[in-house]
Order: structure tokens, then C-alpha cells, then sequence
């Protein structure tokens, strides 16, 4: 029996592991990360009483800063995030999903290795050959005064996520169906050090997927695409410039080599909550590409592994990172 379920005859109908599954890559830029836009997890849900336990590490690589006016914004150095997230399948096309996380802001300590890599890729170096190596400088400062001053190691549990799935019995097209989703995120991280929001954020989204219509009999290459908006509390310490409302989408393309590996490119664009800042590391919209791809290596565990950019043209997501994540079948 399989462990998915869901509304689409498509879906029901094609093998499992021949349907896209998006990467779970995550915005660690520390500001933007407080509201807590979700990952997406693909169309299918789990079948009732099965269960998908997710371990990740994501890490990202910071240095960005901006002024204007009275206003100055620095991000320099490293964010690890580990998290542990169980999905399970309960009733006709509903799981639910437990997130837990671990975050930690760091001083850099690739920076060297990722100055090489800029360099053999031809990717802009920013200011990284001007600025000091292997620091850690988190601050925002206003007229109102600093708000964020932090230049020494700091970790702490990050904010719980709860959230349901539900996979529409009659999709609106004709693909491997569509899911619906919801995250209520609780604030249980520390403000303070950045690594929670100190307020509650709900998001709602919809996932669908398929195949690409060149590939639609071989299912080689696939799609898997994503719209939802978050709505949540501005940070308690960023009360002048921080918004409600975050719109979000991801659209991805999977290059299926075999039944158990695959390669795939994602792109992930969200709005900014800082529309009152006027620094871009706070005020410009998240443009995000994940580069990496699964291997099923046995029936019941899967390995995906990707590294993130940004685009070049807006400041809001880390220039570089890099997402591995572990998924067991239960």
C-alpha cells in the first residue's frame, strides 16, 4: 500500500516517486526568517496512519548592509538552522505536520571557501574582499535608537510550527491534483537573539505538480509550483518597520534521471514585510535559487541536498547557502 494519498486520479495513478517533490530551502536571512515562511511539501499527502519524519540542516552565509537617512542595517556572518519535522496521515486526504527548529547565529567560517567559489563560478564577491573574515555583526539601528546589536554567538530553540494538509478530492486541473495547507507558527524562539519572532504568524497556500507536457508519458521532467500569503505579528523589537503580511510563491523544475534520483532547480519569491525600511536587506523581496536534487538510497529514506543564491539584484536572501535534509518513512 502506499504511504500517499490524494484527491488526483493522475496522482493516484503514477509511481511515487515519479511526482516532484519542491526543496525544502528556507530564507535564512535572520530578519526575514522571524515570520516563518514555510517550506512546501509537495502535492501528495500521506495515506492515514503513516508518517514522514524530515531532519535538516540549513545553513546560510551573510553580508549585506545598507543605510539611509538615520537608518543602518548590517548582516555579516553564518545562520544554522536544524529542524525536525514529522508529517501523518490521518482520515481521506488530510496529515498533519509538527516543526521544531534550532537556530543558531554565528560567525563566518567559509568565508574563504565561498570567496573561492564566487571566484571559480564568476559570481559577484559584493564587499567580501574588503570586508574582515570569520565575524559575526548582526545590528539594526533607526532614529528611535539600536534595535539589534549582536556580535557574539548566540543559539536558542527557534519557533514551533503546526500545520494541516489537505488534498482536494476534484483538482482544478489536470496534473497530480492540488493540496491545500496551513502553518500556525508559535512564538517560541528568543527574540532577542533572533532566532523567534516573538509574535504568532498564520500562512495558507496551495501546492500542485506534474508533468511537464513535453515529458507528460515519460514523466522525465516535472513541475512542482507553489502561491500562498503569510500573515503574522511584526517583531517586537522591529515595531517601526515591520509589517503583516508576507505573499510567497516557489516554482520548480525536476530533471527525473531514475526512478530513485533526481536533479532539480527552484526558484522562491517572497514580498518583503519591511515595507517601511528603506535598506534593501530589509525592503527588497526575497529572490531565492536552490540548485540540488534526492536519492532514495532504500525503500524507506530519502537524501536531498541543495545550494542556495541569490539572484544578484535584490539584497533580501543570503548569497549563499547550503540545505541537506534526511526523510524516513515511518
Amino acid at each position: 500500500m502506499s504511504v500517499f494519498s490524494s484527491g488526483a486520479t493522475a496522482a493516484e495513478e503514477a509511481d511515487e516517486r515519479s511526482i516532484a517533490t519542491p526543496l525544502r530551502i528556507v530564507n535564512l536571512n535572520p530578519f526575514h526568517m522571524l515570520y516563518g515562511v514555510p517550506s512546501s511539501f509537495g502535492t501528495p499527502v500521506l495515506a492515514p496512519g503513516s508518517s514522514e519524519l524530515v531532519a535538516s540542516m540549513d545553513l546560510a552565509s551573510h553580508l549585506r548592509g545598507g543605510t539611509s537617512g538615520q537608518e543602518i542595517v548590517l548582516i555579516d556572518g553564518e545562520t544554522h538552522r536544524q529542524a525536525l519535522s514529522l508529517r501523518h496521515g490521518f482520515g481521506n486526504g488530510w496529515e498533519y505536520l509538527l516543526d521544531l527548529s534550532f537556530v543558531s547565529h554565528k560567525p563566518g567560517s567559509l568565508d574563504s571557501f565561498i570567496e573561492e567559489w564566487h571566484r571559480t563560478f564568476g559570481l559577484p564577491q559584493g564587499d567580501r574582499l574588503i570586508t574582515p573574515r570569520d565575524r559575526l555583526t548582526l545590528i539594526y539601528a533607526d532614529s528611535d535608537g539600536t534595535h539589534v546589536d549582536i556580535e557574539s554567538s548566540v543559539s536558542s530553540a527557534g519557533d514551533v510550527s503546526l500545520g494541516l494538509g489537505y488534498a482536494l478530492p476534484s483538482p482544478p486541473f489536470s496534473n497530480d491534483g492540488m493540496t491545500l495547507r496551513s502553518m500556525l507558527k508559535l512564538p517560541t524562539g528568543d527574540e532577542g537573539d533572533l532566532t523567534g519572532s516573538g509574535g504568532f504568524s498564520v500562512s495558507a497556500w496551495a501546492e500542485t505538480s506534474g508533468s511537464l507536457s513535453a515529458s507528460t508519458a515519460s514523466r522525465e521532467w516535472l513541475y512542482s509550483a507553489t502561491l500562498g500569503l503569510l500573515v503574522g505579528q511584526a517583531p517586537p523589537n522591529l515595531p517601526g518597520i515591520g509589517g503583516r503580511f508576507i505573499a510567497f510563491g516557489r516554482f520548480g523544475v525536476t530533471w527525473q534521471l531514475s526512478a530513485d534520483f533526481n536533479l532539480t532547480t527552484q526558484v522562491d519569491v517572497y514580498s518583503s514585510p519591511y515595507g517601511a525600511s528603506a535598506v534593501s536587506p530589509l525592503s527588497d523581496p526575497v529572490v531565492m535559487i536552490g540548485m540540488g536534487g534526492s536519492w532514495r538510497f532504500s525503500e524507506d529514506m530519502t537524501l536531498e541536498i541543495a545550494v542556495t543564491e541569490d539572484d544578484g539584484t535584490f539584497h533580501a536572501a543570503p548569497d549563499t547557502g547550503l540545505h541537506v535534509a534526511l526523510r524516513w518513512r515511518l
